[in-house]
């Protein structure tokens, strides 16, 4: 009897055998005899199993930009615009909390992110925007013209309501409606005919506790209907700091790598010109 065992390898897998048995019957015609013959074979088959294991991910939920939005006094498209405003707003309040027992003080921020409506007014000596927005909040901004030719953002001022769902943990005495203001400013101004711009982000502080942030911004006002939109616009300085280190670095850079080739130049004209040895 023989036995073939066919393994794949050498892994103490149980495994699983299956046999067939042949028999063999042989005749003699002198003598009656029979020989039985019996072959086994035996068929080792083996599970391999592979496990993967999935590396854990961290998702990182990133932060929302606040969006830009565009005013334009007045809504009517159809009419001429007087008053043209893109900015994101963003508002920081300081307030007193109450939590398990002691009071402190916490800060939020609040982006104005969409608005409930707007309207303005258009005067020849003053613009105004008003923007409503969350529930019974108004963000109002009043540009003023100066001897006919410069223009300015003189004041903005905010009308808000403190609630336990925008500011957690309030102090009860707190609650209730809120507003604060900021004036005689001299941010945002340039000469009439002209926009004023700053992506960069500026504060003004309304009170102890507010602040607006205020970024993406262009506006206009005082608008004379010749130009459908945004004039040249005069750049705040935060804007223009970056782009001033940038250009001594970029002509500094371009006169090195020009004397450097005029100096590879220079050698090989020389190579070029270098005389040989004469045959006498």
């Amino acid at each position: 009897m023989r036995s073939t065992i066919k393994v794949l390898d050498n892994e103490p897998v149980t495994p699983n055998t299956t046999t067939t048995t042949t028999t063999t019957t042989t005749t003699s015609t002198n003598s009656t005899s029979t020989t039985t013959s019996s072959t086994t074979t035996a068929t080792t088959t083996f599970d391999n199993t592979t496990t993967t294991v999935s590396p854990e991910t961290t998702t990182v939920t990133p932060v929302p930009k606040t969006p830009i939005l565009s005013f334009r006094i007045p809504r009517d498209e159809s009419l001429t615009a007087c008053l043209k405003v893109n900015m994101s707003v963003d508002f920081n309040f300081i307030y007193n909390a109450v939590s398990n027992g002691s009071s402190h003080n916490e800060s939020i921020k609040i982006s104005l992110n969409n608005y409930t409506t707007y309207d303005g007014k258009c005067e020849n000596e003053t613009n105004t925007l008003s923007i409503k927005f969350n529930t019974n909040w108004t963000l109002n901004l009043e540009y003023i013209l100066e001897n006919k030719q410069d223009y300015r953002l003189k004041t903005v001022s905010l009308v808000y309501v403190v609630n336990n769902e925008q500011f957690p943990n309030v102090n009860n005495g707190s609650l209730g409606p809120a507003n604060a203001a900021a004036s005689n400013l001299t941010e945002f101004a340039a000469t009439k005919g002209n926009s004023y711009k700053c992506s960069a982000e500026t504060a003004i502080k309304l009170d102890w506790n507010a602040t607006v942030d205020v970024s993406n911004y262009i506006a206009q006002p005082f608008l004379d209907g010749k130009t459908p939109d945004f004039s040249t616009a005069v750049e705040c300085s935060a804007d223009t700091v970056g782009t001033s280190k940038l250009v001594p670095i970029i002509v500094g850079s371009a006169l090195a790598i020009l004397v450097i080739l005029v100096l590879v130049a220079y050698i090989i004209g020389r190579r070029k010109h270098r005389p040989g040895y004469q045959q006498v």
